[in-house]
């Protein structure tokens, strides 16, 4: 496959530089061209070179849509081996025990009385109502960190119910 590399070379070169498929090149110069082809002119060189720039052109072109086009097709083929994203009868049964979970160390955080007023409302605005800590601090008129922090440390208190 050819590379970018070997294309701009060949291309910002003024001689025509071959690149083998084992990784070597030949630099043919016009003066080496023009000493083994005497019956030819600079003029010849120069339309040669032309060909030359426009097959290697051609061919990285060529080689990106065909790279492009198994990129594709290997990924067409990774995605049909996904499984589908239906919930198996076990992941619902954890979803639910986590749900569970979770609500019951909710309720208890709710209860328990350690929460001052404040930290009750941006607790269920965040943990029940979802709403983001952009929004809570867009309603309430606070600084983002403040917010951040204060969610920060109810979750660390939420982990202690469950």
């Amino acid at each position: 496959m050819l590379s970018k590399y070997e294309w701009e070379e060949n291309r910002s070169s003024e001689h025509i530089i071959y690149c083998f498929a084992d990784g070597t090149t030949k630099v043919i110069t016009m003066e080496d061209y023009l000493r083994e082809h005497p019956e030819h002119t600079a003029e010849d060189f120069k339309r040669i070179k032309q060909l030359s720039d426009e097959m290697y052109r051609t061919d990285y072109h060529a080689d990106q849509r065909y790279s492009n086009w198994k990129a594709d097709e290997d990924f067409d083929h990774a995605a049909a081996l996904l499984a589908s994203m239906e919930e198996l009868p076990l992941d619902r049964v954890i979803r639910l025990e986590h749900w569970r979970t979770a609500r019951q160390a909710a309720h208890q955080l709710l209860r328990s009385g350690r929460l001052t007023p404040v930290q009750r409302r941006r607790f269920i605005a965040y943990f029940i109502h979802g709403k983001s800590i952009a929004e809570i601090t867009q309603i309430e008129g606070i600084r983002k960190q403040s917010t951040s922090k204060c969610i920060l440390r109810l979750t660390e208190r939420l982990r202690q119910f469950a």
